[in-house]
């Protein structure tokens, strides 16, 4: 899958999360936006409820993912620092399905 097309699935997911979410709290909707960390408003439970939701858009695209995994809890940087991390690491997870 082209990092082109993960990088649209992921801005709509998050696009979506901020509907949910009061104006103080709105994540950045833009390809280099922080997602998990001070620069985020997002917490520990948001973010596991937006990786819920973006592994569901994966499965509805086709290409099943899981993100909540050994694997990326793993790694020396999370690739849920910020969406180009993210989009980083969905790439690698499609190319390997």
């Amino acid at each position: 899958m082209e990092q082109a097309a993960i990088l649209s699935i992921v801005l709509r997911v998050v696009e979506q999360a901020n509907l949910a979410r009061v104006n103080s709290q709105q994540l950045e909707v833009s390809p280099t936006a922080p997602l998990f960390g001070p620069a985020s408003p997002l917490d520990s439970l948001g973010l596991v409820a937006l990786l819920i939701d973006i592994e569901d858009a994966f499965d509805q695209a086709g290409h099943p993912v899981t993100l909540s995994d050994e694997r990326a809890l793993s790694q020396t940087r999370s690739p849920f620092r910020d969406i180009p991390a993210l989009v980083s690491y969905l790439a690698t997870l499609t190319r390997e399905s």
